[in-house]
């Protein structure tokens, strides 16, 4: 019998998952404190685009070496998108949903203007990737899968994430910010600098998320390379059917992943490649209509606080 079709769909559902699931984990620390971002695909564009010109940038001076400091790039890019996304929220109290908008429109808008100037309009020069884990051989007609280490972390990152919020300082405080900012305050923590700290985090693994875009899957950038609104707002869904807890939200990113990598996988006929495009779409629907009759979010998410 052979296996290699189930194979694929593993392989192509996990790494389709990757981008999903990391950005999940990063949005999920950011609304343990009570801010809600929607900006995550603007975030993970500017990830994208810092990760590979820092990866073209340096591919001379550090070889192989270039995709993984493109990574980090792409990681400090994301802090830095958060931090402001998060400045405009607890600062300046801009309605979170209007600034998570406004990170949508001005990455899109900035990312171009930038490959007009400096690159080519249809995308940056090819660079290094990261290197792969482990290659899967043996499969019929010559196939061979490489696997990303950054799957791997697919697969601890919700592990960090629940110790960091359950069992550190730093994250208990992010807990108490985000379920009560006034009983925090009183207990003594600064509730919007906690906020800014959680959302910096957060924007690093949505960093993460946007780079192995271009560090990893293709190793330039391209406008739009993280295929809209697939990974960016279904990771969104991911959080919120997973009930902001770690492992299920991991569940649901596999889950999305695997409807996504169904059409790398099956070769139907006619309208029925297009349902199956259709697919992703549909299963967060059913999910988040299934999960919300059990939801139950952080007690101040997206509730604006001013300092009595």
């Amino acid at each position: 019998m052979d296996l290699t079709p189930v194979i694929l769909l593993v392989v192509f559902g996990l790494q389709t998952a990757i981008p999903i699931a990391i950005a999940a984990d990063g949005e999920l620390v950011t609304e343990k404190s009570g801010i809600l971002n929607i900006g995550i695909y603007g975030v993970m564009v500017i990830g994208a685009f810092v990760a590979a010109t820092a990866d073209y940038g340096t591919g001379l001076s550090l070889g192989k070496g270039s995709a993984y400091f493109g990574l980090l790039a792409g990681m400090a890019a994301g802090v830095a998108v958060n931090f402001v996304f998060a400045y405009l929220s607890t600062k300046i109290h801009v309605d979170q949903v209007i600034a998570g908008i406004g990170i949508n429109i001005f990455a899109v808008g900035i990312t171009y203007v930038l490959l007009q100037r400096y690159y080519l309009i249809d995308g940056t020069p090819l660079a290094n990737t990261i290197p792969s884990l482990f290659t899967i051989g043996g499969l019929s007609q010559g196939v061979a899968l490489k696997i990303s280490p950054l799957m791997a972390a697919m697969f601890i990152l919700p592990v960090l994430v629940y110790f960091f919020l359950g069992r550190t300082r730093l994250g208990l405080h992010i807990r108490a910010v985000g379920e009560s900012p006034k009983a925090a305050e009183a207990a003594g923590i600064d509730v919007v600098k906690t906020r800014i700290v959680a959302t910096a985090l957060g924007g690093a693994l949505l960093g993460m998320a946007g780079a192995y875009f271009t560090v990893d899957f293709n190793p330039n950038f391209t406008p739009d390379p993280t295929g809209s609104i697939i990974p960016g707002f279904i990771a969104l869904a991911a959080v919120i059917a997973g009930g902001w807890k770690p492992t299920y939200v991991l569940g649901m990113s596999v889950l999305f992943g695997a409807t996504v990598g169904l059409q790398y996988v099956l070769s139907l006929p006619g309208a029925l490649i297009y349902l199956v495009t259709m697919l992703p779409y549909i299963v967060t629907v059913v999910v988040l209509g299934i999960a919300s009759k059990r939801l139950r979010p952080p007690a101040a998410l997206a509730v604006p606080y001013k300092k009595e």
